[in-house]
């Protein structure tokens, strides 16, 4: 099965993420509802650093390339 279609799995293995984590997370997503999927991470996710862009859909790295590149 793809991703794209079980995202109910996915979501269910936040817990498991052991790294540092940060995303971004677009407030006019049409694709993935920031209410819904995005804030959601916060608790499911330790240390998660979550960052919204106001205004920004689905792809905000590229609206805000300077927040993604660590140098």
């Amino acid at each position: 099965m793809a991703i794209e279609q079980d995202p109910g799995r996915i979501e269910q293995r936040y817990g498991e993420v052991a790294m540092p984590t940060g995303i971004l997370f677009g407030t006019a997503d049409r694709v993935i509802d920031i209410r819904i999927h995005g804030q959601s991470m916060r608790s499911k996710i330790e240390k998660l650093d979550f960052e919204h862009v106001e205004g920004a859909g689905h792809m905000p790295q590229f609206v805000e390339p300077k927040r993604v590149v660590v140098s």
